[in-house]
């Protein structure tokens, strides 16, 4: 059977490159600027495209940041592991916030501008609390497949756990990568991931792997 391709009109084409380079123009001024002092004029300068093309793309500044916010988040999603058992909850958990930090701390000064621009957009607000809730509910359902296993606490429940163990990362990583600057984070993502495990009462090796 041969499947047909289908080919973007050049147009089509054109009008989604100018878009991906607003989206990465807005990052390069959000982070150089702040949110605050960043400019539509300056996004499209940086962009190199009329001032009316940014208007053909968004409708004002919070809309291209929050298409510079999801394209951050697609970077740090950490793909569904599998479930086939062949990895331990510590092993999962430790890929899971190792990724995560890696990402946050490549991402560091836009996350500061995240920060900043949280309390003054509410749909920044929104999209935050989205991406919290969908990421909360996947390690909520980790957590109650552990119990059944009998391998985390059951008197812990899954939803309040989740939630309490991603803010527990999120503001660590905030503090390490934008506050303190740091650049490791192999002894960071242990140090969250025993954490994470053992107020789950899930036991840890008694020494990391090399």
């Amino acid at each position: 059977m041969t499947v047909k391709r289908t080919v973007l009109p050049a147009s089509t084409k054109r009008g989604s490159g100018t878009r991906l380079g607003l989206v990465g123009a807005a990052r390069a001024v959000f982070e150089r600027h702040g949110y605050l002092n960043a400019r539509i004029t300056d996004i499209a300068t940086e962009a190199g495209v009329a001032h009316g093309t940014f208007y053909a793309h968004f409708r004002s500044k919070p809309e291209v940041f929050l298409a510079v916010m999801a394209d951050l988040w697609s970077r740090l999603v950490v793909p569904a592991p599998s479930e086939d058992g062949s990895a331990t909850p510590y092993e999962r958990v430790l890929a899971s916030n190792s990724h995560f930090l890696a990402g946050y701390r490549d991402n560091a000064r836009l996350f500061a501008v995240v920060e900043q621009a949280t309390t003054m957009v509410e749909d920044v607000q929104a999209l935050r609390k989205k991406i919290h809730t969908d990421n909360a509910g996947r390690v909520a359902k980790a957590i109650r497949r552990w119990q059944r296993e009998g391998v985390a606490a059951a008197d812990v429940h899954p939803g309040d756990a989740a939630t309490a163990l991603i803010s527990m990362t999120g503001r660590s990583a905030y503090y390490w990568y934008v506050v303190e600057g740091r650049r490791s984070t192999r002894p960071e993502a242990t140090t969250l991931t025993r954490l994470w495990l053992r107020g789950l009462g899930i036991a840890v090796p008694d020494k990391e792997k090399r």
